[in-house]
């Protein structure tokens, strides 16, 4: 037995999810049938009434994983959707702080954000137009809640 495995033994571990995604159901069988086999050597039990086997898509953190890639639950995109256009600076600079995470997968994003990053406070006070920075907001939520993500380690698919 390795050595480093020693101060473990007697104690309990937990694993909260394991999700694994796979092309075939065939796949999907001998992939959970390894790794049944482990987690009994390993002596980690499994809560059957809690598991949940050959779900597609799987919602974590308020996405849905599926073989297509990631996206936002039906709930995240209704609240996206359902967005006012902020009425103060701080208020688009929080949505654009929220979008940090997905900006990688946003076409052009830098380029949509851009319009909004330059909406300035003495604009609203003045009664400016602000057509502009109201179509970017509108296009941002759309893009959001239309984004899949493919792979998220290489960041290559865009919308």
């Amino acid at each position: 037995m390795p050595s480093h495995i020693c101060p473990v033994l007697g104690r309990s571990s937990y694993i909260d999810d394991i999700a694994h995604g796979v092309k075939t159901w065939d796949q999907l069988c001998e992939d959970l049938n390894t790794l049944l086999y482990h987690l009994r050597y390993w002596n980690i039990s499994v809560s059957l009434p809690k598991s949940e086997f050959g779900k597609r898509p799987i919602p974590y953190r308020s996405h849905d994983i599926s073989a297509e890639g990631i996206r936002a639950t039906p709930k995240v995109a209704k609240g996206v959707m359902d967005l006012p256009f902020p009425k103060y600076h701080k208020g688009v600079l929080s949505f654009l702080g929220s979008l940090n995470y997905y900006h990688k997968f946003i076409e052009d994003f830098p380029v949509v954000a851009a319009v909004l990053y330059d909406f300035l406070e003495d604009r609203i006070r003045q009664g400016r137009d602000l057509s502009r920075a109201h179509e970017s907001f509108e296009l941002l939520k759309m893009k959001i809640v239309r984004l899949q993500c493919r792979d998220i380690r290489t960041s290559k698919s865009h919308l």
